[in-house]
């Protein structure tokens, strides 16, 4: 997975870090943009994300990227907690239906 110096959307955008797919079709993107493309003056970060699903560009302040990966990183810590308790590997926790809810006991 290459990392990208300049913007993949040929933005006015510095990239700080990013994650590409070798195809090039899918990607994760976080940098600097523009002063004159900010939304809200500190609004110095952007933030890019492209799927099969996806494809969307925006503007973000560091509080909104903080608070993002922190519930990122407690939802991944919630799983994996779930997935050890359970006794389940990766597999059976991706075929688990984990939306279902848990039927009263009598």
């Amino acid at each position: 997975m290459p990392q990208s110096e300049i913007c993949l959307r040929q933005k006015r955008a510095m990239p700080l870090q990013n994650i590409i797919a070798t195809s090039g079709k899918s990607f994760v993107c976080v940098g600097y943009n523009h002063p004159d493309d900010r939304t809200v003056a500190g609004d110095r970060f952007c933030h890019c994300w492209k799927n099969s699903h996806v494809d969307e560009h925006g503007h973000w302040d560091r509080r909104d990227i903080t608070d993002t990966l922190s519930v990122m990183a407690a939802a991944l810590s919630i799983d994996e907690n779930i997935r050890v308790a359970e006794g389940m590997t990766d597999d059976e926790m991706n075929e688990a239906d984990l939306t279902a809810e848990e039927e009263p006991q009598p």
